[in-house]
């Protein structure tokens, strides 16, 4: 699969395709805008099968807060129905291996990490991966525990990698008194398996809620000082290793709402967030559209990347920005990646 987007796009590089198998160096990127739904869904199956969920790349079969406890059950019955359909479909050729987006759990609790192995078996190719909420030290050992079984079963049965995607969410990261304890704890436990940390994910509203907050349609959740306060420190600790991919926004399709998601998606950019939870598809198309490459970007990395540092080590760029290896060289590979998955915009005219 790759990124498609809405007519009027115009691009001078076009995206690459990806899957689940695409390494991990740019599958971190891929995953964009990453839709939630129950894992009760019935119409998920059918929508990837018969391409009306094309634009959809990556998507999270919800266990824990989408659903009440009495459905929990059903819900893992219904991702093994769900897998089902898809294999099904991927076997009589109605649908292409490389086009089932990634689709990864999120599960309540240790033992549904398991079960999904139980249940489906080498049928568990199918899966990129699982959302572990409310992840912090007192936790984490036992998810990643479980995991790794998994992930070992997964790869020895059927060839297929797996994926740890942490949600850090609750008061052990929102309290200052307890923060970078939690967070350099989760750092250290998750060392031994980084290969297997697609990314780092975060709360939004969980973290508002602890306070009595929430931000309306026309503020960031960066105008919230006690929250970014966290949301810094989740960068600081994780960001230099792996993508931190952006909170919730928590408005639906209207207008206004989506203006507020554009204006939230660029201050996740400048603070060093990458990707983003979305609760409605009409979110999609405008995250997945932030994330195409700028023209002028693209060719500052381009230059950066090219540059021999033996032989010239600062340049001035056509954008009149300083380009500099030694200072730029990470952002420059970060935009490479970037322009691989989503593609480059076609320059403007006074560029």
């Amino acid at each position: 699969m790759k990124y498609t987007y809405r007519e009027g796009v115009k691009l001078a590089v076009q995206p690459q395709e990806f899957s689940k198998d695409t390494p991990k160096e740019l599958l971190q990127y891929a995953v964009g805008g990453l839709l939630y739904m129950p894992a009760t869904n019935d119409t998920i199956a059918d929508k990837i099968i018969d391409g009306r969920y094309s634009f959809v790349k990556s998507i999270v079969l919800d266990l824990e807060d989408a659903l009440g406890d009495d459905l929990v059950g059903y819900g893992q019955r219904h991702i093994v129905d769900i897998i089902d359909k898809l294999k099904s479909a991927v076997d009589s050729d109605k649908l292409s291996m490389s086009d089932v987006p990634l689709i990864f759990i999120r599960v309540r609790d240790k033992q549904q990490i398991t079960d999904t192995m139980h249940m489906l078996k080498e049928k568990i190719q199918f899966i990129t991966g699982f959302n572990i909420p409310k992840f912090d030290k007192y936790c984490c050992d036992e998810y990643i525990e479980a995991f790794k079984e998994v992930r070992d079963y997964a790869k020895d049965t059927c060839g297929s990698r797996l994926y740890i995607m942490p949600i850090i969410e609750n008061k052990t990261a929102m309290y200052r008194q307890l923060r970078m304890d939690n967070l350099l704890y989760i750092n250290n436990a998750l060392r031994p398996i980084s290969d297997s940390v697609l990314n780092i994910r975060v709360g939004g509203a969980d973290f508002n809620n602890l306070f009595g907050i929430r931000r309306n349609v026309n503020h960031t959740i960066y105008d919230t000082g006690v929250v970014k306060s966290c949301l810094n420190d989740i960068v600081n600790v994780f960001g230099k290793n792996y993508v931190v991919s952006g909170p919730v926004w928590e408005y639906f399709s209207s207008k206004q709402g989506l203006l507020g998601l554009q204006r939230e998606l660029d201050a996740d950019a400048i603070n060093g967030f990458i990707g983003k939870t979305a609760i409605h598809p009409a979110q999609l198309p405008v995250i997945q559209e932030f994330y195409i490459v700028d023209w002028m970007d693209y060719q500052d990395a381009l230059g950066i990347l090219g540059m021999n540092s033996n032989i010239i080590g600062v340049q001035k760029a056509a954008s009149g920005r300083m380009n500099e290896v030694k200072t730029h060289g990470k952002w420059a590979q970060k935009v490479i990646a970037l322009a691989s998955i989503y593609g480059v915009k076609e320059p403007v005219e006074d560029e």
